[in-house]
């Protein structure tokens, strides 16, 4: 039987750096799931496999804002009044940091 735990080790430290080094890819623990089942069979592995990996490869994790932008001002093109925007928050989440390496080709 394949060690799918170690097939996602050698994946993730492939392609991301637990410390900073490149762009930074914030993404949930079920987004790294969807990510290793494009070459993992969807059976073997689960999210608690997910998490137990990148937590034994020293990945961290961080708080990340959701916001949406909402219209505060009315814009009226007569009037030569533009429209004004802000950023609300609508939610937080906790992501993994997963730093890109950069590619030596």
């Amino acid at each position: 039987m394949d060690d799918y735990k170690q097939t996602m080790i050698d994946l993730i430290l492939h392609y991301y750096s637990p410390t900073p080094e490149g762009s930074n890819i914030q993404m949930q623990t079920s987004q790294v799931l969807s990510w290793f089942k494009g070459i993992i069979p969807n059976q073997p592995i689960t999210e608690h496999d997910v998490f137990d990996v990148l937590k034994e490869q020293s990945f961290k994790h961080s708080q990340k804002i959701l916001t949406e932008t909402i219209q505060t001002v009315k814009g009226n093109k007569l009037r030569g009044i533009l429209p004004e925007y802000e950023e609300k928050e609508i939610g937080r989440i906790l992501v993994w940091n997963l730093y890109e390496r950069i590619a030596d080709f």
